[in-house]
């Protein structure tokens, strides 16, 4: 996703939002081993719930698109799931923060109990 938001002038940025130390720590490993150091730079990361994303994303940022991977950490503790509530919340702030013809993509897991 980096890749495709990152422009040659550095302008593009992502970022990223987990309850879960172990999802940043894993997401920042990735980051180590495939990006550029400058591209790194461009990736936010932060403990703290997806339905608070208005409250990590600079006002007036230009936001093209929200992505949503919903469920459980796959290899991780499965009674730790998104809920619905907060990804209610969290679609409602995703709609404020987009541009005119900003994306929302959702991917969901549903092989768990808490699964819709």
């Amino acid at each position: 996703m980096l890749k495709m938001v990152a422009d040659e002038l550095g302008r593009g940025r992502v970022y990223g939002m987990d309850i879960q130390g172990d999802a940043l720590k894993s997401t920042s490993s990735l980051l180590d081993e495939s990006v550029t150091l400058k591209e790194k730079e461009l990736v936010k990361l932060f403990s703290i719930c997806h339905s608070r994303m208005e409250e990590i994303v600079p006002e007036n940022s230009p936001v093209r698109l929200v992505a949503f991977n919903l469920g459980y950490l796959p290899g991780g503790d499965k009674t730790i799931t998104t809920v619905s509530e907060t990804t209610q919340l969290a679609l409602e702030a995703a709609k404020k923060i987009l541009i005119p013809g900003g994306l929302i993509s959702l991917v969901v897991y549903v092989g768990h109990p808490g699964g819709m």
